[in-house]
């Protein structure tokens, strides 16, 4: 084991003798030393060992220190060596060295020490208190040592919360103070502190220095120690097992029993608790009156950390019936007090009698009879009882056992005796009063005594029960019998006596306690008494032994109607004596006599003493019966009056004065039960004998404390609410008698205690009363809501959501209450109680549940009335006369009332959902989905909720089935505060529809049945779906023109897309599950079959290909699949599907026409997203003649499936084939009495070879003949050659006579060698209706499903249409309509050549001009194409116009000019520049304006240089604004989003890249990479449709809607069909049509051929009319010119305009163009000449004056102009216009020459004074002039028809028309072209530049 070391490494002395055998000291130390000055100290080493050791040592290192030489010495066993060790110091400081012992075993140091005088403390450094009690303090103790070598003072400095008590301020050395560190925290918190401890010497000093010289006194050194203190503040908390509040209950405590009940208390935190114990006194708490019923032990006490503690509360009351409730507080100093409420009702003792009657029956006079009563204790305590109205063994009836104490749980036997002398009924009613019960016991004791002259009759309980009754009714007596009549034996009217007379059952009513206690304590001379006596008690004083006393007079009252007989009571005379010597001590004179009714008599009460020395007296008892009692012959038993026996006490002594009188009383201190006033308690109080003499007691009447405090007078008995009886009594040896209190209190003091003091006065010793403190309250009902608050304010609640408060009501007062809390009725839907009323004990507190339930987010209060009332106790009730003692002492008092206001705050829903709506989108029938709602509670209490379902969607279907469909988790549940709860909905729709439910989930507050608050709703929508598709688009490839409206038809598709719509049937599910061939070719034949007609083309034509555009219109994917006989083996194909009939050979022709791949479907499957599309491509190729049928079932997977049949024709190459749309064509029905109608009939050739046609008349004019000769059928053109593979339209005019449907056949045969080959017959059907009337409804030629443009780019297409129908609809007659669409080029490499063909729609091509109508779009690049309708005659037209396309690679293009092949090459002039003053043209390689115009190969555009213009944005934009007027970047035309884009390339899922995007290289060419670049595969040649509706008649347009078209004259109109048929004629024009050809933007000459008016003449030029025209005729495009000024003026002001037009001029002139020297450009002479007008003179205008008013208007000339207003004027005036009047047509018009300028005679025009005509200063701007705004128009008016005329308005809106629409048309495109964004709003109008 190795040694230990202690400080320094040194050993401690036994390890020393342990190892080495030596001892001596641990150190030598020098205390008292001075410098310079040797002091020696000798060092003693002692062998303990058994063995002699030899040992030597080592001097000291340091100088200060010597020792003798270190010789080695040996010590014997026992031996001590002295070694003397000198100190020679030289200055006064500490020195230490140390000396080296050495020895055999080993060596060890001895420690040298110089010590000066100095002051050093030695305590702890650090302390921690740990877990300490808040505002408690703890202790802990620290012991400081002196280790210096003076006498040292402390002085301790601590911050709170620490301190420090020390005991002594001065420490002594080496000796130690044990002191006391406090800590004490505030708050429950870490304390660090710091205790600064200062040490000084106690006493000063001197210090020599080395030198010798004494210093100077100087105050002692203060050395500074330091203690480190931490503790934790922690809040002590007390409480009980379980958590709640805690409550000892004792339960029913029987009276004077002390009964303990223990509580725990858990101190649970980790500090003790000190407590202490305290009755709680507060404003709501009424303390108890003494004594108290409550204690508790101990008081006070510690309950350590995390320890129980037990407590006991005591329990003692002789307060009977006593509810006793009062709360103690446990507090601790820094803790939260804990309240403990102790309640205990004091019980009755139960005692009962074993009989409420004793009948001794009859009986003969003069012997003693009796019997026996037990008496039974049901409590637990003994039970003293008292016959307080009996004598001790005196009296008629007289008791054994007067008084005694039952024991508990037991019983005790009393004997009742009887000893009647005189013949008489004898009645007593004896009352035991038991102390503790709450009432006293009675007993009536009866008998009828007869002898052999005297036999009254028989006495029982009923006669006294009916008695009592009718007296407890308000009766007092008996009705009086009327006498009897002469001649009527009283034997003969009164009822006999019979010997067993049956008793009859008499309900008995039962007194309440106060009744008994009232009848026992009334007075005898009280007035409600039948008989009185008056005085009560007799009080003869001290007399002599066997003297008489004085007399004393008694006075007896008879106060009934009947004579009564009074017979006292005297032992020995008129009662037989109890015992055998027993003498009556009482005389009265006389001892019987008679008092009349109301009357009474006085009887004279001697009292003679037997004994001496002692007190003596007894109840002297007198029988008073009514006078017909004496005989039974004389009573009536129906109204038989018992007798009465009144006690009277009288007492008197024999004694000198004592002094030792003994007097027991069992309380002296009595507390009553606390009633309300007028009502009563009772307490009794047992006086007990202790000595061997009888005591005689008088009980004076009560005194009022208070007055006695104050020194007030002593009879205040008619003050204080107390009595006692009986008030004196004598009380033999060992004995007691019960004396019953009584608490009547009139007057309310509620907290505030009635006291008085009894005094009891023991024989007569009346200097030394015994005093009994009696103290009791009067209580009126007192209420404490919510601890006095005035207010109860709800948590903020949500609305719809009943929250509920708390409110404690408390009885204040000590008396049982019940309560009862109104609101006012309009508040009640607000603010409710759960339970409004109910009872409340003495001092018992509960709670009263408020509901509080807001309808909105506001603020709501109502007030709350509380009436309180007493309760009515069963024990006060009194009835009959004793209740005139209650009315007359309580008077009534108003109830009180208590009024609290309730607040409450209403917030939003309480209940909320996420998320708050549930879309589960598209859903697949008959599939089950699930989904859970969370329901949030945002209220801090549980909320009971109900959910409900309602379906409110529209869907029929959907609505069957939408309770089945919908199934929530739970219909009825609860979500706690601040929680939430899931709502599981599963949904599974059985069919087809949009499912919308509300679901509802309706708060329906906490404990409420009903719903109380607002439902919180969300939506649930579900699409249910089966996936299915939708026809979109329909285009086709075929050689025969066939438009997408016939293949619509054709194709069935509306009745596809409609089937597709509805439910799956059950066919269709069997059939997609079936698995075997024999159930697919079952089910096959019953599914719905659609035929697709293909059409009909020569052999080896071209194929026919249907592009199917499915879309996926719902929200499912689908997937879809195409199933053909080889997958079927369909057979049994229905017969209408084969022309033919082919039965036998069906399924050899499926198989043949499969085989030989004569069609072709791809992709044969696929997939589609959910708002996608595909486009199935079907193929029919023409490999052989005749008929081809196909059943194709197409299956849409869990969706419906269809069988198709795909039926062609296919007919030979060498002939032709004529059809119509129909069998039956209907035209549109016409109103009787109009003209015709021109309605047009397609006709189509399907051959290959031209077929020439003609119509049969024979059928039509049959037909017209049989309608009466008329005209009503006509069709035009009447024969023709259609080429092959075109169509053609027929004219067919309808005028009807009658109001019928018009059915006529019509026959076209087709020709061949001019003789008809074949024929085609078809019924042409039309209705009459009269004007006025409803049209028929007529099926429309095209579908009303057909999409109105591309669906989706077209794998192999290249253009489009922005729309694809153009419907004018109502048009007038010769009005100009116009209707626009867009051709789009979308693709990359090819240019676009584009022409329109009419087909003749219309009978005349000017009926419908289309502009342009044949052109070339760049790729990427688009054209806006306007069509404009205007025919003379009416029309109703439908059918198709086509677009025919070319492409050219924009490789090729250049090599042969697209434009030159359509149109001559002279008809467009491109300039390039021009100047100001003289235009130069371009040079041109012939002679003439139609000469070509040469073009420089620098300005040619070649391959490269577009491929290298293309490469830029630059670029692009050049060619787009240079190559067409219309062209745009590609960048601004959608083509298609990249999704379509690959779809369209890869043909959806499942194409496979069977067809390309045109320019796209296919992958075939791909391989022939390596022969160069190859040209991309072009896009598809088949001409684009646009379906054109119209109807052009003046019926069908209403007159306020005609203002809205510009309506051409007649002249007009007949002038342009005339140059119609003349250009017919023209070969120049093939086509037949007279259309617009369309200009450069920027040629100066551009105009409509279609236009009426001519160019405008230049400024101060004639003009030279064209030939052929009318002189009066003229161009007027100033005019039009002039109304458009203003909006010119707006573009031209703006600034960007003005930097153009500098940038113009300001641009170099452009290079690579010839310019020749030529002609100034005149106008070109106009294409059509302008139909007869009125005739016009234009004046030309000069420069406007300087001048800034325009002068009054004067003729120059003497003849003025003379207007006339013609009559009858019907001329359209327009609104542009302005609606002036009639014109004034001048009379003649002034003209002039263009020749020799002279003057025709006409007037002149007027000239202002500076030379200007009229016309040119109204030309002028509005601003320069100052006429007003009233009369400019009138003189702009008037001056225009001065200058020029009347206004030819048809030419002014042609003009107006044509100006405006070429404006709109170039807007659109500019916005269409992306280079004006009309979003942006348009620019300020600013001030005109002049």
């Amino acid at each position: 084991m190795a040694p230990h070391l202690g400080n320094n490494g040194q050993l401690s002395r036994d390890e020393r003798v342990q190892l080495y055998g030596i001892d001596c000291d641990d150190q030598v130390m020098w205390h008292e030393w001075t410098p310079g000055v040797e002091s020696v100290q000798d060092l003693v080493l002692q062998n303990v060992a058994l063995v002699t050791q030899k040992v030597k040592f080592k001097l000291p290192p340091t100088k200060e220190f010597d020792m003798p030489y270190p010789e080695p010495f040996k010590l014997a066993p026992g031996m001590k060596k002295v070694i003397p060790i000198s100190f020679r110091p030289s200055k006064y400081v500490p020195h230490v060295d140390r000396v080296q012992i050495v020895t055999k075993g080993g060596s060890f140091f001895v420690i040298v020490k110089a010590v000066v005088k100095d002051v050093a403390l030695s305590l702890p450094h650090f302390l921690d208190f740990g877990l300490c009690p808040t505002m408690e303090r703890s202790q802990q103790q620290i012991d400081v040592y002196n280790t210096g070598t003076l006498k040292a003072s402390m002085k301790w400095h601590a911050r709170p919360p620490f301190t420090v008590r020390c005991p002594a301020q001065t420490v002594e050395v080496g000796q130690s103070v044990r002191c006391v560190v406090e800590f004490e925290p505030k708050t429950a918190s870490v304390f660090d502190g710091l205790i600064a401890c200062e040490v000084a010497s106690a006493a000063a000093n001197a210090i020599v220095d080395d030198d010798g010289d004494d210093s100077s006194a100087r105050a002692p050194e203060v050395k500074p120690y330091a203690l480190q203190c931490t503790g934790v503040g922690k809040l002590p908390h007390l409480c009980v097992p379980g958590g709640q509040m805690p409550l000892v209950e004792f339960g029913a405590v029987s009276p004077g029993k002390r009964v303990p009940q223990t509580l725990e208390l858990l101190n649970t935190t980790p500090v003790r608790a000190v407590f202490r114990v305290r009755a709680v006194h507060d404003s709501s708490e009424t303390a108890p009156l003494p004594p108290a019923a409550f204690w508790v032990s101990p008081e006070s006490g510690v309950v350590e950390p995390n320890c129980s503690f037990t407590m006991t509360f005591y329990f003692q009351s002789h307060t009977v019936k006593e509810h006793a409730c009062q709360r103690f507080q446990i507090s601790t100093p820094g803790g939260t007090p804990l309240v403990v409420t102790c309640k205990a009702f004091c019980q009755p003792i139960g005692v009962v009698m074993s009989a409420r009657s004793m009948n001794f029956g009859e009986v003969p006079s003069g012997r003693v009879f009796s019997r026996t009563l037990q008496l039974e204790n049901h409590s637990d305590r003994p039970a003293p009882y008292h016959f307080v109205n009996m004598d001790n063994q005196k009296g008629v009836f007289w008791l054994d056992r007067p008084m005694g104490i039952i024991p508990p749980d037991s019983f005790m036997v009393v004997t009742v005796l009887f000893g009647p002398m005189s013949p008489i009924n004898y009645h007593k009613k004896v009352s035991c009063v038991i102390k503790g019960a709450s009432a006293p016991l009675t007993l009536d004791l009866l008998g009828s005594a007869h002898n052999d002259k005297v036999r009254p009759a028989r006495l029982e309980q009923h006669h006294i029960d009916i008695f009592r009754n009718m007296q407890l009714s308000g009766v007092r007596e008996h009705q009086i019998v009327e006498s009897t009549p002469e001649g009527t034996s009283l034997d003969d009217e009164l009822p006999q006596e019979e010997l067993d007379p049956q008793v009859p059952e008499v309900p008995v009513k039962q007194l309440s306690a106060t009744a008994s206690f009232l009848e026992l304590m009334l007075p005898t001379d009280s007035k409600l008494r039948d008989i009185t006596i008056s005085p009560g008690n007799m009080d003869f004083g001290q007399n002599s032994v066997l003297s008489t006393s004085e007399k004393q007079t008694v006075t007896i009252t008879n106060r009934t109607s009947q004579k009564v007989t009074v017979i006292w009571m005297m032992a020995g005379e008129t009662r037989i004596p109890c015992v055998p010597d027993e003498k009556s001590l009482f005389s009265v004179y006389p001892p019987t006599c008679d008092i009349r009714p109301k009357g009474q008599m006085d009887f004279q009460v001697t009292f003679r003493p037997q004994n001496a020395g002692t007190v003596e007296g007894e109840l002297l008892e007198v029988v008073v019966a009514q006078k017909i009692n004496r005989t039974f012959r004389l009573v009536d038993l129906q109204r038989f009056t018992p007798p009465w026996t009144i006690t009277l006490r009288g007492m008197g002594h024999t004694m000198a004065a004592r002094t030792d009188t003994q007097v027991d009383i069992s309380e002296t201190n009595v507390r009553f039960r606390s009633c309300p006033p007028g009502e009563r308690t009772y307490q009794v109080v047992m006086m007990t004998n202790p000595g061997d003499m009888p005591l005689s007691y008088q009980i004076l009447p009560a005194v009022d404390a208070a007055k006695v405090e104050d020194g007030g007078s002593l009879d205040l008995g008619d003050e204080a609410p107390f009595r006692a009886w009986p008030t004196q009594g004598i009380i033999l040896p060992h004995q007691f008698h019960l004396i019953v209190l009584e608490f009547a209190p009139t007057v309310a003091r509620n907290d505030v205690p009635y006291v008085a003091n009894f005094q009891v006065v023991a024989d007569y010793f009346d200097s030394q009363p015994k005093m009994i403190r009696v103290s009791g309250r009067a209580w009126r009902p007192q209420l404490s809501f919510c601890n006095g608050q005035l207010n109860v304010t709800f948590p903020p609640t949500c609305s719809g959501i009943a929250s509920t408060m708390v409110c404690a009501v408390k009885n204040v007062s000590e008396i049982p209450i019940s309560y009862e809390c109104r609101i006012p009725t309009r508040f009640r839907s607000t603010f409710w109680f759960t339970e409004a009323s109910g009872q409340l004990a003495p001092s018992e507190s509960t709670s009263v549940v408020a509901n509080f339930c807001p309808s909105s987010e506001r603020v709501f209060s109502s007030p709350m009335y509380c009436a309180a009332h007493c309760l009515e106790d069963s024990d006060n009730i009194v009835e009959g006369p004793l209740k005139a003692l209650l009315n007359s002492s309580a008077p009534s008092e108003d109830q009180p009332s208590y009024v609290l206001q309730l607040v409450g705050h209403g917030k939003g829903p309480a209940l909320s959902l996420e998320p708050d709506g549930l879309d589960l989108g598209a859903v697949k029938a008959c599939e089950t989905l699930q989904r859970q709602v969370v329901i949030l509670n945002s209220s801090q209490l549980t909320v009971r909720y109900e959910v409900s379902t309602k379906f409110v969607g529209k869907d029929a279907a959907a609505t069957l089935v939408a309770e089945e469909a919908l199934v929530v988790g739970h219909s009825v549940g609860s979500v706690a505060g601040r929680c939430t709860a899931t709502l599981d909905i599963t949904f599974h729709p059985p069919c087809r529809g949009e499912f919308v439910y509300e679901v509802a989930v309706t708060p329906k507050g906490e404990g409420a049945e009903e719903p109380s608050g607002k439902s919180v709703t969300f939506t649930l929508c579900a699409l249910a779906q089966h996936p299915y598709v939708q026809i979109a688009d329909l285009r086709t490839e075929s050689a025969t023109l066939q438009p997408q409206s016939m293949m619509w038809t054709q194709f069935q598709v509306d009745g596809i897309n409609e089937l597709y719509q509805g439910e799956v049937v059950d066919v269709e599910r069997k059939f997609q599950a079936a698995i075997g061939i024999d159930e697919k070719k079952r089910l096959v034949r019953q599914l719905k079959p659609f035929q697709l007609l293909f059409g009909t083309s020569a052999v080896e034509s071209s194929p026919t290909v249907v592009y199917l555009a499915l879309s996926n219109p719902g929200y499912l994917p689908i997937r879809f699949s195409f199933q053909t006989p080889e997958n079927l083996n369909l057979e049994n194909v229905p017969y209408w599907c084969d022309e033919k009939a082919l039965v036998d050979e069906r399924e050899a022709h499926f198989t043949w026409v499969e085989e030989h791949g004569v069609y072709d479907i791809q992709p044969r499957n696929g997939a589609i997203a959910p708002g996608d599309f595909l486009h199935v491509k079907f193929t029919y190729h023409h490999h052989s003649i005749g008929t081809h049928i196909l059943p194709v079932v197409f299956n849409v997977h869990d969706g419906r499936s269809v069988l198709f049949y795909l039926k062609g024709h296919s007919v030979a190459p060498s002939v032709g084939c004529l059809s119509v749309r129909s069998s039956v064509l209907s035209l549109q029905p016409v109103p009787l009495g109009e003209r015709g109608v021109v309605q047009a009939v397609e006709l189509t050739n399907s051959g290959g070879v031209a077929a020439p046609w003609r119509v049969d008349l024979s059928t039509i004019s049959l037909y017209n003949a049989e309608n009466h000769n008329f005209e009503v059928l006509s069709v035009k053109p009447l024969e023709g050659t259609l080429e092959p593979q075109s169509s053609t339209f027929l004219h067919f005019t309808f005028r009807p006579l009658e109001a019928k449907r018009y059915t006529c056949p019509v026959r076209l045969e087709m020709l061949k060698d001019g003789r008809p080959s074949e024929e085609l017959c078809f019924d042409i059907q039309a209705d009459g209706y009269m004007p006025g009337d409803m049209p028929p409804n007529v099926e429309a030629l095209f579908p009303p499903n057909l999409p109105i443009q591309t669906y989706a780019p077209v794998p192999g297409y290249g253009a489009a249409l922005s729309i694809e129908i153009l419907d004018f609809k109502e048009v007038p007659l010769r009005a100009r309509h116009s209707q626009m669409l867009v051709l789009v080029n979308y693709t990359s490499d090819f240019v676009l050549s584009f022409r329109w063909d009419a087909r003749k729609l219309f009978r005349f091509d000017h009926e419908l001009e289309i502009e342009p109508s044949f052109g070339e779009l760049s790729p990427g690049s688009h054209c806006m194409v306007v069509f404009r309708l205007c025919c003379d005659e009416p029309v109703d037209v439908s059918g198709e116009i086509a677009c025919h396309l070319d492409w050219t690679h924009i490789s090729a293009y250049g090599q042969q000019s697209i434009v030159e092949s359509q149109e001559d090459p002279g008809a467009e002039v491109e300039y390039f520049g021009f100047h100001a003053d003289h235009i130069h043209e371009p040079a041109r390689n012939g002679k003439g304006q139609n000469a070509p115009v040469h073009i420089s190969v620098a300005n040619r555009l070649t391959v490269s240089r577009f491929r290298n213009l293309m490469s830029t944005a630059a670029g692009q934009k050049f060619l787009n604004e240079n190559l067409h007027r219309t062209s745009v970047l590609s960048s601004h035309i959608p083509v298609m989003s990249p999704r379509r884009a690959m779809q369209t390339s890869t043909m959806g899922l499942a194409l496979q890249s069977k067809e390309e995007l045109p320019g796209m290289q296919s992958s075939s060419s791909m391989d022939e990479s390596s022969r160069g670049p190859q040209v991309p595969s072009s896009p598809t040649s088949y001409p684009l449709y646009v379906r054109l509706r119209a109807v052009v008649a003046d019926w069908m347009v209403k007159p306020e809607e005609r203002k809205d078209f510009v309506v051409e004259s007649c002249a007009r109109n007949l002038l342009a069909q005339q140059l119609t048929k003349e250009e017919a004629k023209d070969a120049t024009n093939p086509a037949g049509l007279n259309l617009g050809v369309e200009e450069p933007p920027g040629s100066k000459d551009y105009q409509r051929q279609s236009s009426t008016l001519s160019p405008a003449p230049e400024e101060e030029e004639m003009v030279m009319e064209p030939p052929g025209q009318p002189e009066e005729e003229t161009n007027n495009f100033k005019l039009a010119g002039s109304v458009l000024e203003h909006l010119m003026r707006e573009v031209l002001r703006e600034e960007e305009f003005g930097n153009i037009l500098d940038k113009m001029l300001s641009q170099d002139v452009p290079f690579f163009q010839q310019f020749e020297n030529s002609d100034p450009p005149e106008l070109p002479p106009p294409d059509h000449q302008a139909a007869p007008e009125p005739e016009l003179q234009p004046r030309t205008l000069e420069e406007p004056p300087a001048e800034e008013s325009v002068p009054p208007l004067e003729p120059e000339s003497d003849e003025d102009v003379n207007f006339e207003v013609p009559t009858g004027s019907a001329l359209p005036w327009s609104d542009l216009l302005m609606d002036f009047k009639a014109p004034l047509a001048p009379v003649s018009a002034p003209r002039k020459s263009v020749k020799t300028g002279q003057s025709a005679p006409c007037s002149s025009s007027p000239r202002s004074p500076s030379g200007r005509n009229v016309a040119e200063t109204l030309s002028l701007d509005a601003s320069e002039t100052l006429l007003t705004p009233e009369t400019q128009p009138i003189r702009s008016w008037e001056e225009g028809l001065e200058m020029y005329g009347e206004v030819d308005l048809d030419a002014f809106q042609d003009s107006a028309g044509e100006v405006l629409d070429r404006l709109l048309l170039d807007t659109v495109d500019d916005v269409i072209a992306g280079r004006l964004n009309w979003m942006r709003p348009l620019p300020r109008v600013r001030e005109r530049r002049l």
